[in-house]
């Protein structure tokens, strides 16, 4: 005879999927941050490809958000560059 124990996981034991940090609502939340920081004129179309560019480069949504966040921001020169010399 087989015995099988059911024993029920406990609640912070199941994983909760990450929350979708690389959405469209996400990207523009982060730009508009970006952009109103930058005090510039640029489009907000320059600072979403921005995003979208690092994000493809490697950054972490998290490191984005510290990096909108942040008072010394360079992120207008960055964002210039990618949308002003796109490769």
């Amino acid at each position: 005879m087989t015995i099988q124990s059911s024993s029920a996981a406990p609640a912070g034991a199941l994983e909760q999927p990450p929350p979708l940090m690389n959405t469209p609502e996400f990207v523009s939340r982060i730009a508009e941050r970006l952009r109103a920081k930058s005090g510039s004129d640029l489009p907000l179309s320059c600072f979403i490809e921005q995003v979208k560019l690092q994000l493809a480069g490697g950054k972490t949504p998290e490191e984005l958000d510290r990096l909108a966040r942040r008072q010394d921001n360079k992120a207008a020169i960055d964002c210039f560059r990618s949308w002003a010399m796109p490769e």
